[in-house]
Protein backbone atom coordinates (compact mmCIF):
# COMPACT_ATOMS: atom_id res chain seq x y z
CA UNK A 1 0.00 0.00 0.00
CA UNK A 2 1.56 3.21 -1.14
CA UNK A 3 1.04 6.39 1.05
CA UNK A 4 0.20 8.65 -2.08
CA UNK A 5 -0.34 8.12 -6.07
CA UNK A 6 3.06 6.56 -7.19
CA UNK A 7 4.26 5.68 -10.53
CA UNK A 8 6.32 3.05 -11.82
CA UNK A 9 8.21 3.03 -14.73
CA UNK A 10 10.19 -0.18 -16.23
CA UNK A 11 13.63 -0.07 -17.97
CA UNK A 12 15.17 -2.79 -19.34
CA UNK A 13 18.52 -3.53 -17.87
CA UNK A 14 20.55 -3.47 -21.47
CA UNK A 15 18.80 -0.24 -22.54
CA UNK A 16 19.30 1.47 -19.37
CA UNK A 17 22.95 0.50 -19.12
CA UNK A 18 23.66 1.70 -22.78
CA UNK A 19 21.85 5.38 -21.72
CA UNK A 20 24.00 5.70 -18.59
CA UNK A 21 26.97 4.66 -20.70
CA UNK A 22 26.32 7.13 -23.28
CA UNK A 23 25.16 9.75 -21.16
CA UNK A 24 28.15 10.55 -18.35
CA UNK A 25 26.01 13.68 -17.10
CA UNK A 26 22.75 11.57 -16.65
CA UNK A 27 25.18 9.32 -14.88
CA UNK A 28 26.35 11.92 -12.32
CA UNK A 29 23.58 12.96 -11.19
CA UNK A 30 21.72 9.77 -10.69
CA UNK A 31 24.91 9.39 -8.44
CA UNK A 32 24.19 12.62 -6.78
CA UNK A 33 20.62 12.03 -6.47
CA UNK A 34 21.49 8.37 -4.69
CA UNK A 35 24.13 10.31 -2.32
CA UNK A 36 21.36 12.51 -1.12
CA UNK A 37 19.23 9.62 -0.59
CA UNK A 38 21.63 8.11 1.57
CA UNK A 39 22.36 10.76 3.59
CA UNK A 40 18.72 10.89 4.61
CA UNK A 41 18.33 7.57 5.70
CA UNK A 42 21.81 7.95 7.05
CA UNK A 43 19.73 10.51 9.23
CA UNK A 44 16.68 8.95 9.67
CA UNK A 45 18.87 6.12 10.93
CA UNK A 46 20.40 8.01 13.77
CA UNK A 47 17.34 9.82 14.70
CA UNK A 48 15.94 6.51 15.40
CA UNK A 49 18.63 4.90 17.26
CA UNK A 50 19.90 7.89 19.03
CA UNK A 51 17.05 10.65 19.63
CA UNK A 52 14.50 10.16 22.45
CA UNK A 53 10.74 10.26 20.97
CA UNK A 54 9.57 13.66 21.36
CA UNK A 55 13.15 14.69 19.20
CA UNK A 56 11.93 12.30 16.54
CA UNK A 57 8.46 14.14 16.43
CA UNK A 58 9.39 17.49 16.36
CA UNK A 59 12.39 16.76 14.08
CA UNK A 60 9.48 14.88 11.81
CA UNK A 61 7.05 18.29 12.17
CA UNK A 62 10.10 20.32 11.17
CA UNK A 63 10.57 18.25 8.18
CA UNK A 64 7.19 18.27 7.06
CA UNK A 65 7.45 22.83 7.45
CA UNK A 66 10.58 22.62 5.47
CA UNK A 67 8.50 20.31 2.59
CA UNK A 68 5.09 21.83 2.88
CA UNK A 69 5.69 24.78 1.02
CA UNK A 70 4.10 27.84 3.03
CA UNK A 71 1.22 29.91 1.20
CA UNK A 72 -0.22 32.42 2.56
CA UNK A 73 -3.51 30.49 4.02
CA UNK A 74 -0.89 28.19 5.65
CA UNK A 75 1.61 31.08 6.64
CA UNK A 76 1.24 33.45 9.42
CA UNK A 77 3.15 35.40 11.03
CA UNK A 78 2.91 34.16 14.50
CA UNK A 79 4.26 30.54 12.79
CA UNK A 80 3.55 28.27 10.06
CA UNK A 81 0.72 25.27 9.60
CA UNK A 82 1.34 21.83 8.49
CA UNK A 83 -0.26 18.64 7.66
CA UNK A 84 0.69 15.42 8.34
CA UNK A 85 0.24 13.03 5.06
CA UNK A 86 -0.20 10.10 6.66
CA UNK A 87 -2.18 8.76 9.87
CA UNK A 88 -0.78 9.17 12.91
CA UNK A 89 -0.76 5.20 13.33
CA UNK A 90 1.42 5.40 10.41
CA UNK A 91 3.39 8.40 11.84
CA UNK A 92 3.94 6.35 15.29
CA UNK A 93 5.19 3.49 12.73
CA UNK A 94 7.99 6.01 10.85
CA UNK A 95 9.16 7.07 14.10
CA UNK A 96 9.49 3.67 16.11
CA UNK A 97 6.69 4.24 18.75
CA UNK A 98 2.76 4.10 19.11
CA UNK A 99 -0.24 6.31 18.52
CA UNK A 100 -1.13 6.45 21.71
CA UNK A 101 2.75 8.06 22.53
CA UNK A 102 2.12 10.14 19.49
CA UNK A 103 -0.99 11.66 21.21
CA UNK A 104 0.53 12.34 24.48
CA UNK A 105 3.83 14.03 22.88
CA UNK A 106 1.00 16.14 20.88
CA UNK A 107 -0.47 17.50 23.80
CA UNK A 108 2.67 17.92 25.89
CA UNK A 109 4.33 20.10 22.93
CA UNK A 110 0.26 21.75 23.02
CA UNK A 111 0.80 22.32 26.60
CA UNK A 112 4.22 23.65 26.26
CA UNK A 113 3.10 26.25 23.55
CA UNK A 114 5.02 25.04 20.85
CA UNK A 115 2.34 23.77 18.54
CA UNK A 116 -1.45 23.43 18.48
CA UNK A 117 -3.24 19.94 16.55
CA UNK A 118 -6.84 20.23 15.30
CA UNK A 119 -6.80 16.54 13.49
CA UNK A 120 -4.40 16.71 10.62
CA UNK A 121 -3.50 20.02 10.73
CA UNK A 122 -0.39 21.25 13.15
CA UNK A 123 0.16 24.89 13.59
CA UNK A 124 3.25 25.16 14.92
CA UNK A 125 3.64 28.41 17.15
CA UNK A 126 7.13 28.49 18.62
CA UNK A 127 9.48 27.23 15.49
CA UNK A 128 12.71 27.71 17.79
CA UNK A 129 11.33 25.82 20.62
CA UNK A 130 10.57 23.06 18.11
CA UNK A 131 13.88 22.66 17.04
CA UNK A 132 15.41 22.73 20.29
CA UNK A 133 12.67 20.13 20.94
CA UNK A 134 14.27 17.87 17.79
CA UNK A 135 18.31 18.24 19.21
CA UNK A 136 17.36 18.05 23.25
CA UNK A 137 15.12 15.88 22.76
CA UNK A 138 13.79 17.24 26.20
CA UNK A 139 10.23 18.70 26.72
Amino acid sequence: MAIEDSSILFLPRDSFVNLITTTPALSMNMLADLSKRLRAFTIQIENLSLKEVPARLAAYILTLSAEQKPDRKRQQSSGQMVTLPISKAQLANLIGTTPETISRIFKKMADAQLIEVKTKDIFISDLEGLSELSESGRL
